[in-house]
C-alpha cells in the first residue's frame, strides 16, 4: 500500500503518520495480529498536540476503544 500523510499536515504529525502506516503495512505482510502499542500512542500523543484534528484524534480513540461512543 503507497498510502502517505498529506504534505499539508505538520512535519511530525506526517511522520507519525507514515510510520504508523509502515507499521500496518508489516502487520499485514506477516500476518501479526497487531502493530507494537507504541506506534498507537505516539500518534495520539502527536495528534493531541493540533486541536484542529481533534475530531479525527476522537474518532480514533473510539476505534481503538471498540465503538464504545
Amino acid at each position: 500500500m503507497n498510502k502517505r500523510a498529506e504534505a499539508f499536515l505538520p512535519k511530525d504529525l506526517q511522520v507519525a503518520i507514515n510510520t504508523f502506516i509502515e507499521q500496518f503495512n508489516i502487520m499485514e505482510d506477516y500476518n501479526l495480529e497487531s502493530i507494537p502499542p507504541e506506534y498507537t500512542v505516539n500518534l495520539l500523543e502527536i495528534m493531541s498536540k493540533y486541536p484542529e484534528h481533534n475530531s479525527i484524534l476522537l474518532d480514533l480513540i473510539d476505534i481503538i476503544n471498540g465503538g464504545t461512543k
